[in-house]
C-alpha cells in the first residue's frame, strides 16, 4: 500500500470519528441514540475513494463507540452497518466510470448508503437492543442524521472532490 494512501485512510478514519463525536445524544427506547455528522463524513469520503470508504467509515465510527460508555455495545453493529454504508455509497458513486464526479450517481449513492444505515440500525435495534418499538423510535434520529448528511454532503462533495482529485486519485490509483 502506498504511504500516501495509508496516510489518507488514517485521515479519513479520523474524520469519521470526529464527525461522529460531534453529536447530540438522545435517550430513546431504553437506550441511547444520537444525531451526528459521521454520516456526512462517510458520504464525502465515499465520493473521494469509492468502495474503500468502508474501511474508514467502519473503523472511525467504531472508535467513537469504543470510547463512549453509552455506545460501547454498538461496536460490532456499527462496524458492519457503517462499513456497508461506506462500501455501498462509494460503489455507486464510482459506478460506470464516474469516479465520484457525477452528481446524480453521488446522490443515488448517498441515498442508498443512507438506506443501508437506516435498515441496518433498525435490524440491530429490533433484534438485539430495543425491540420493535425502540427500533421504530430510533428511526427518527437515524433519519435526521441521514438527512443532515445529505443536505451537507451534496453541495460540499462536489467542491471537495474537485479540490482534492489529483492528490487522492494518485494515492488510490491501482
Amino acid at each position: 500500500m502506498k504511504t500516501k494512501k495509508i496516510i489518507l485512510m488514517g485521515l479519513f478514519t479520523a474524520l469519521c470519528f470526529v464527525g461522529t463525536w460531534v453529536h447530540i445524544p438522545i435517550p430513546i427506547g431504553g437506550g441511547m441514540s444520537m444525531i451526528h455528522l459521521g454520516t456526512t463524513m462517510i458520504f464525502i469520503i465515499a465520493i473521494l475513494i469509492g468502495k474503500e470508504a468502508a474501511i474508514p467509515a467502519g473503523i472511525g465510527c467504531v472508535l467513537f463507540d469504543l470510547i463512549s460508555p453509552g455506545y460501547s455495545l454498538w461496536v460490532i453493529p456499527t462496524l458492519i452497518v457503517k462499513g456497508l454504508m461506506g462500501y455501498v455509497t462509494g460503489k455507486i458513486a464510482f459506478a460506470n466510470g464516474n469516479n465520484g464526479k457525477s452528481l446524480s450517481y453521488n446522490i443515488l449513492g448517498f441515498v442508498a448508503g443512507g438506506v443501508v444505515s437506516l435498515l441496518g440500525y433498525f435490524v440491530f435495534n429490533w433484534a438485539l437492543f430495543k425491540g420493535w418499538q425502540g427500533a421504530v423510535a430510533s428511526l427518527l434520529t437515524s433519519s435526521i442524521t441521514t438527512g443532515i448528511g445529505l443536505v451537507i454532503a451534496i453541495p460540499l462533495a462536489v467542491a471537495v472532490k474537485a479540490a482534492t482529485a489529483r492528490f487522492i486519485n494518485d494515492a488510490f490509483a491501482e
